[in-house]
């Protein structure tokens, strides 16, 4: 009986806002909500990323893609793109 410990991760979709000039790397937005403590508005934030695009194609500025973290690649990126999300 084979022990597969493998841990599924689930991927985070965020929004395509910059691609460096070799299209290696992107710059990805991740958005979130968070209510005021005080008032209870809702605030609309967002976290960029950077990301790897290896092995990834039809990666553009305004498409939806589909994160997940990985081992450190350079000193800003430890993301990789898993798929770009169709319309």
């Amino acid at each position: 009986m084979e022990n597969n410990n493998k841990i599924t991760k689930n991927p985070i979709r965020g929004r395509v806002v910059a691609i460096s000039k070799d299209t290696k790397t992107v710059k990805v937005e991740v958005p979130r909500i968070v209510p005021n403590k005080t008032y209870g508005k809702r605030l609309h934030l967002h976290t960029s990323l950077f990301a790897d695009t290896f092995g990834v194609a039809n990666i553009a500025v305004g498409k939806d893609v589909d994160i997940l973290p990985c081992r450190r690649i350079s000193k800003n990126k430890s993301w990789k793109v898993v798929s770009v999300v169709a319309h």
